[in-house]
């Protein structure tokens, strides 16, 4: 309300007291404000990363189909051209293999790599373990509740079931499911090859879901009446030749009979991902802090520019500010949520 000074001066706004439920306003508003971006960042963890794993695994298709000459996905029948002497180069980031688990509906393909930005992509392979169908260990992690959560279900398969692979050539491995457990962050050598004579596949996720506290470890074995195992081809990962009987130079479970657990840290680089929890990408404060500032900064300006016009007006120009505001807002969530556990 806008009364004139006692003196004839100019008319001025009267103030409203900062009284105890002045306060109580402002806190119910910045409740209200909270309650609103967290339920924007739930929906942007549960859909908008999904739409996000979506447009990755179209892209890893069309590479995929380039690296084979074949889509083993919408046309199972198809027949790989590529020879099994070819030599194929993967880079991190490239999709190395088709992984089908028909028991709860999973159909990805899968990266090379378990860095956080591999993992949006879809199912990683950990790059120090074994490719598809050789002897060893070929392991994967996968995101359980974000990023398309294709591991979501992995606690619903029992032994026994198949699990499919197609490799960078085109072939097809079938792995049967011989255990599902849980194991500490800590228990990395559940990656790790323990028999170079046997080939075995591990796929790793958080567990149990919406929490980071343990690992959710589904391992199968090759089922060789069905498919073989290969040991005819070389793959370069990078500028490094992996051999077809390549086992990973980590720790395995410790026996019965030995109670000594060796500190394999400085051998695995994998085995960050394996342990990483909640803040465990710290380069992702440093991008985050300039798209939240910028995001302040936008609604600050907002409020001040909407600040004299009627309420009408105010509500105009918000809405006007939402666009550019919900944009800057997608960024902020897409480095808040490298602060959360890798496989979430």
């Amino acid at each position: 309300m806008i009364t004139p000074d006692h003196r004839g001066a100019t008319p001025r706004r009267h103030e409203t007291p900062r009284d105890w439920y002045w306060f109580l306003g402002r806190l119910g508003q910045i409740l209200i404000v909270t309650g609103v971006l967290l339920f924007l960042f739930v929906g942007y963890q549960l859909w908008g990363t999904g739409i996000e794993e979506s447009q990755a695994q179209s892209r890893l298709r069309d590479r995929f189909e380039e690296a084979t000459k074949i889509d083993p996905i919408s046309d199972p029948s198809s027949t790989p051209t590529s020879s099994s002497n070819d030599i194929v180069s993967v880079e991190e980031g490239d999709p190395v293999a088709i992984i089908r688990i028909p028991d709860i509906g999973v159909e990805k393909y899968v990266v090379e790599g378990v860095e956080p930005d591999d993992l949006k992509k879809g199912p990683g392979h950990y790059p120090h373990s074994v490719q598809p169908g050789r002897l060893g260990n070929f392991a994967v992690a996968g995101h359980r509740t974000t990023y398309g959560e294709p591991f979501r279900n992995l606690d619903e398969l029992v032994v026994g079931d198949d699990i499919e692979v197609i490799d960078a050539r085109g072939r097809e491995f079938v792995y049967v499911v011989t255990s599902i457990s849980i194991v500490q962050p800590s228990d990395s050598w559940v990656v790790a090859t323990s028999d170079p004579t046997v080939a075995v596949l591990t796929l790793t996720t958080c567990h149990p879901e919406f929490s980071a506290k343990q690992r959710l470890v589904v391992s199968a074995r090759l089922d060789e009446q069905r498919t073989p195992s290969v040991e005819d081809d070389s793959f370069v990962i990078g500028s490094q030749s992996v051999p077809p009987t390549s086992v990973a130079p980590t720790t395995t479970a410790p026996s019965e009979a030995s109670s000594d657990i060796v500190d394999d840290s400085s051998v695995i680089p994998t085995i960050e991902t394996f342990d990483a929890g909640w803040f465990s990408d710290s380069s992702a404060w440093i991008d985050l802090a300039p798209w939240l500032v910028l995001e302040i900064g936008l609604v600050v300006a907002l409020a001040r520019f909407a600040r004299p016009f009627p309420r009408r007006r105010r509500v105009a120009v918000g809405v006007v500010g939402l666009i550019p505001g919900l944009v800057v807002l997608y960024f902020v969530f897409q480095n808040v949520s490298r602060l959360l556990p890798p496989n979430l």
